[in-house]
């Protein structure tokens, strides 16, 4: 395992500078030719250290005279990987801390193996809910690895279930959503089939959607490879079910990347009818090809396009989802990266989702429906946008209906839904469901 330790350190070394967390993971598996138990070792410790490391750094800084950002690098990287060994991932403490030391004097830092050995030695000790914090945010920051920011967030616009939220976040999902391609396969058929593969599933709780236990990652399964599902979280599966698209309408998916709700709509319309999927980035425009493909559908018009920008073709449509780019704050467990942003780009990014927004809401054609949808969980993006919206011009032409599904752990309030995120598959989402008159 010490090829698999030495490459998931690497890989955190890299993902300081600069990247998204799974592309550097991707690139250093492919550079170090790991295989089997080895490459499924590497994968865990880097992303548990992604997702415990503000809690794993404030272990290290008890036991440190100096912060841990002062430390060199491949120091640090090789304390995180060693403490998330002995923490959460049940590695005997003896060869995490003998192969850290060993690993840290391969990457060249000889003169730090004895400040390695006695941190490692000492920081599992440490117990952030015996200590003592300026106040709760500090705390809650700690013991569940979340920046502060986000957890004032919470704790501002959901003050009694703030904690349950941040536990959920720290809690994987243990089977992947998945959604059915009801245009090759029905859900019946696809459990059976996933079971002759070695995967169990169970019908999930939305029309169409499974729950599976993959040992690896789905793509590696041949019935996806046939098309006959893609992967696809309940909260998202939710926010293109809203839409209740038909046969034969002219619908639109105008931030569709990487393609999920795009190969919803289109078995929803029964590969009918006119859709249009557009997304503001060229590079994941691709992905939303390669799905359709995959899955046979050849109703899609696929384009690379700013949502905030009119394009008159797109005019007089049946439906129209906006799923519009958010902060993320409710798919924390998902994205681990998104754990540790400061929120210092919520003004320009609620900007551009009331353009978005606005731009949507006059293609819709009088009878039709428009559902503006997010994967977060800050009001400001989600009730204050559709407030806002209802409140103009244009928002007086709508009105707000009832979403088709209310999960258990969802709440509909005057100007949308929310869901919060469980161990049953669904994410932190906000639906608004509307209808012009």
């Amino acid at each position: 395992m010490s090829a698999a330790r030495r490459a998931a350190v690497e890989a955190l070394i890299h993902q300081e500078k600069a990247g998204y967390s799974n592309l550097v993971l991707d690139g250093r598996l492919r550079r170090s030719g790991l295989t089997g138990r080895d490459k499924a070792f590497c994968t865990a410790i880097f992303y548990t250290v992604l997702e415990h490391q503000i809690t794993l750094d404030w272990q290290l800084r008890q036991c440190l005279n100096r912060p841990v950002t002062r430390l060199d690098p491949p120091v640090r990287a090789v304390l995180r990987a060693g403490l998330a060994q002995i923490v959460y991932m049940q590695v005997p403490p003896a060869a995490a801390v003998n192969e850290s030391v060993t690993l840290v004097r391969k990457l060249g830092c000889s003169s730090a193996a004895g400040l390695v050995n006695a941190v490692l030695r000492r920081a599992p000790a440490q117990d952030p809910a015996a200590a003592k914090f300026p106040n709760r945010a500090a705390r809650l920051s700690v013991q569940y690895s979340v920046a502060e920011p986000i957890v004032r967030l919470y704790l501002a616009a959901y003050p009694t279930r703030a904690e349950q939220l941040l536990l959920s976040m720290s809690t994987p999902s243990k089977e992947t959503a998945l959604r059915v391609n009801t245009l090759r396969t029905s859900p019946e058929q696809l459990a059976q089939r996933l079971a002759d593969e070695g995967t169990p599933s169970r019908p999930g709780p939305l029309p169409g959607s499974l729950l599976a236990a993959f040992e690896g990652s789905p793509i590696q399964s041949a019935a996806f490879a046939e098309g006959l599902f893609h992967v696809q979280g309940l909260s998202s599966q939710l926010a293109a079910l809203s839409l209740d698209a038909q046969p034969g309408q002219k619908v639109l998916d105008l931030c569709a990347a990487p393609g999920g709700k795009t190969l919803l709509l289109a078995q929803q319309m029964q590969d009918t009818g006119c859709l249009y999927s557009r997304d503001a980035a060229e590079g994941r425009v691709s992905l939303i090809r390669q799905a359709l493909e995959r899955s046979g559908i050849q109703c899609a018009d696929v384009a690379c396009a700013d949502a905030s920008v009119w394009q008159p073709e797109l005019a007089r449509a049946d439906r129209v989802l906006c799923d519009v780019p958010c902060s993320g704050l409710g798919i924390l467990r998902k994205k681990p990266d998104l754990r540790y942003k400061t929120l210092g780009e919520l003004p320009s990014l609620c900007v551009l989702q009331a353009k978005i927004l606005a731009t949507a809401s006059r293609y819709v054609k009088e009878g039709g429906r428009l559902v503006y949808s997010t994967c977060t969980l800050n009001p400001q993006e989600n009730e204050y946008q559709i407030e806002q919206f209802l409140a103009g011009e244009e928002g007086a032409k709508f009105r707000l209906v009832p979403p088709p599904f209310h999960p258990e752990q969802a709440s509909e309030g005057p100007f949308g839904m929310t869901i919060f995120p469980d161990e049953t598959g669904f994410d932190g989402f906000f639906i608004a469901t509307l209808e012009r008159l």
